[in-house]
């Protein structure tokens, strides 16, 4: 029988042995387990919120749970103040020092956060740099809580035990700092997010600018509360509508050929100034700027439009237009003004000479001769034409109009004949005219204008030619009467209308059509002047004037005048005028060679012996040798070098009793009254006849005999 081998026996472990450190090794499981779970279920609570402060509390709870340390707490830094601030702690409460701490100062967390290390102190009571705090504090872990380079914060831990807190209780630190940085991060970028939409939605609902976002497709996906109320429509009727809809047809191909610039890439913005159509129909001026945006690949996902309401800055500069088109209106009178005195003097000189030499031909003519006619026609012809300088005066430097009876018939009379004589053939004109009209008090030459200018525009409201009424009546107003004035008394009133059946005016614009510079008709066509002018002179007149039109059917103007409560004067035969011959020198002064020839050969014809000079100076010279014998002196008023004022002075230093008779073909109120403030005898208006100038001269020889009388009288006494 073989020899069993038995194996060498091995040493035993005593059972005890064996279940202590099955014990140990359980006991560190559960301790990791317990770490994981802390490190799951932090993770879990910073994922679940995206503000992390609202877990701190738990968080420290949950750690100084896992570890069995003595205190947890998180701290926070502002940089803006350099401070950390606690946010969150767990154990015993930290004195009130301790809660806020100087990022520059003493403190176990405030060197972790300087230091951007994490810090372990097994004995706190060796360490300067330790803040005192509970007393049963040994040991101490500071956490700096970081992402990338910035502290957020710092995790603190305490232990009453020296050196207790283990190497795998920091390693834990060390993970669970990482994730509440994360969060705390998260939670930064979250609160900037939302500040930013807030501020974002606070001036997308409240700014005043249109704001609206649309798809590629043009249509509206989000409109803001500034873009309704500017357009006029709710949220909901916006989202039915594409971006052409809200352009008004004139602009939509503009907008449509920017539009597509844009979606092509052509362009990344656009601006226009345009005008945009509200829910009403009605034009609203609006700047819109509009913007692609494109996605994170860089293709085009909407365009964004901003709408600002532009009306009051296009109205200003609409007025600011009409402003500087009446100053340039202003101006342009103002010159006309000045050229209209120049011509007026210039052309009174020749009709001067005209009418001058017509009546001295008259004079000269046997009474029978068959010539005298046409001459008489010659000088009616140039007093017509010094009537038409004097209004062209008067309207022009806006003088002061006459206040006598006219006869509104006989001014009729003579817009008819103009009209007549110079309107196209192809208009007709139809007159209705009372019989006899009462008189009105007022000036004849602008009552006159008025008529001809309304005359005038039914002429230009008809170029292809029509039909031009002219009526008067007699009408009697009273208080209710519509068609009265408040500004007007109720009486008799004369009623001049004037009918067209032109192109009519429409009915947006006949409210401004008595406005000054507004005009209908194309540049260089109408001043927009006319229709102002006659207003004004109905108003002076104590009158008014209406319009009533209708589009390509005609207008009518009517102008209505008070009669006059003045008692009629009885006409008067004037007597025939008389070219009274007489004796004496007279110098006559004149710059203009055909008046002065007149002048002389008329005086010469009456008998008296003549003196000229062309100008001032040569007339100062003459009457220096001759004063003696000079009885009178005809001074033109206007003239170069030295004016016929300055010649009168300087006459008057000659001789202070000198007798001056000034002309001047400036022959309104104020020149005559210019003339008889400067001391001059009497005021003799260009163009005058020989029989005109006989009177004046016999006048100025009657005024010198009743003075010599005077002064033999007084003599005598």
């Amino acid at each position: 029988m073989a020899e069993s081998r038995i194996p060498p026996t091995q040493e035993t472990v005593p059972p005890a042995a064996v279940s202590s450190r099955e014990a140990a090794i359980d006991t560190e499981l559960r301790a990791w387990s317990s770490r994981l779970r802390l490190l799951v279920e932090v993770n879990a609570a910073l994922a679940a919120t995206l503000d992390s402060d609202a877990v701190h509390e738990h968080i420290v709870s949950r750690l100084r749970e896992a570890t069995r340390l003595s205190h947890a707490s998180i701290y926070r830094v502002t940089p803006e103040e350099r401070l950390l601030r606690c946010v969150a702690e767990s154990g015993y409460s930290s004195p009130e020092a301790h809660r806020t701490l100087a990022l520059d100062g003493r403190g176990i967390v405030a060197y972790a956060a300087r230091t951007r290390e994490a810090v372990y102190v097994p004995d706190v009571t060796l360490d300067p740099r330790y803040l005192c705090g509970h007393p049963t504090v040994r040991s101490e872990y500071a956490v700096p809580l970081l992402v990338g380079s910035a502290v957020l914060g710092v995790l603190d831990i305490q232990s009453d035990l020296t050196d207790g807190i283990r190497a795998v209780t920091r390693r834990l630190m060390d993970q669970l700092a990482a994730q509440v940085a994360l969060g705390l991060h998260c939670s930064d970028l979250y609160r900037q997010l939302q500040a930013s939409e807030q501020r974002f939605r606070s001036i997308f609902e409240q700014g005043h600018v249109g704001v609206a976002l649309f798809g590629l497709d043009g249509k509206f996906s989000t409109v803001n509360p500034a873009l309704t109320r500017m357009l006029g429509y709710e949220r909901q009727e916006l989202h039915s509508l594409h971006f052409p809809d809200i352009t008004i047809p004139e602009e939509r191909q503009r907008a449509l050929d920017l539009m597509r610039q844009l979606l092509e890439g052509k362009a990344d913005r656009f601006a226009l100034e345009a005008r945009w159509q509200r829910k009403s129909g009605e034009a609203l001026w609006c700047l819109a700027i509009v913007s692609l945006i494109r996605d994170s690949l860089g293709r085009p996902a909407y365009t964004l439009a901003m709408l600002l309401d532009i009306s009051e800055r296009k109205k200003a500069e609409e007025e600011g237009a009409r402003l500087q088109e009446q100053l340039f209106h202003a101006q342009k009178m103002k010159a006309m003004g000045t050229l209209a005195g120049g011509i007026a003097h210039d052309f009174n000189n020749l009709l001067g000479v005209i009418q001058g030499y017509a009546s001295l031909l008259q004079l000269r003519l046997p009474t029978q001769d068959s010539a005298r006619e046409a001459i008489r026609m010659i000088e009616q012809s140039a007093q017509r034409a010094a009537e038409l300088t004097r209004q062209l005066l008067q309207f022009a430097r806006q003088e002061t109009y006459r206040a006598e009876n006219v006869n509104l018939g006989e001014v009729l009379g003579q817009v008819l004949k103009i009209v007549r004589e110079t309107f196209d053939r192809r208009i007709r004109i139809e007159t209705h005219l009372a019989p006899e009209l009462p008189c009105v008090v007022g000036d004849p030459g602008q009552l006159e204008l008025a008529i001809l200018n309304l005359c005038i525009n039914a002429r230009d409201a008809m170029p292809e030619g029509g039909t031009l009424t002219v009526a008067s009546s007699l009408v009697t107003l009273g208080g209710p009467d519509a068609s009265c004035p408040a500004q007007c008394s109720p009486g008799e009133y004369i009623r001049i209308a004037i009918k067209d059946t032109g192109v009519g005016i429409e009915p947006a614009i006949l409210p401004r059509i008595f406005e000054p510079f507004f005009t209908t008709k194309e540049p260089g066509k109408g001043s927009g002047l006319g229709l102002a002018t006659v207003y004004a002179i109905a108003s002076h007149h104590a009158g008014f004037v209406q319009a009533a039109s209708q589009a390509s059917v005609g207008s009518e103007f009517t102008l209505y005048l008070p009669v006059s409560a003045r008692a009629p004067e009885p006409p008067v035969a004037a007597p025939p005028a008389q070219a009274a011959h007489g004796s004496g020198t007279v110098l006559v002064v004149d710059d203009e060679p055909f008046m002065l020839a007149f002048v002389e050969e008329a005086l010469k014809e009456l008998g008296y012996k003549v003196l000229t000079a062309a100008d001032g100076k040569q007339a100062c010279a003459i009457y220096a040798r001759q004063a003696e014998e000079i009885n009178c002196v005809l001074l033109d008023m206007v003239m170069p070098e030295m004016s016929g004022m300055e010649t009168q002075e300087a006459l008057r230093a000659i001789n202070p009793r000198v007798k001056v008779i000034l002309t001047s073909g400036y022959s309104g109120s104020g020149e005559v009254r210019r003339a008889l403030e400067s001391g001059a005898a009497c005021f003799l208006g260009k163009p005058c006849t020989v029989e005109t100038l006989a009177q004046t001269l016999n006048k100025i020889q009657l005024a010198n005999e009743t003075s010599a009388e005077d002064a033999v009288r007084k003599t005598k006494s």
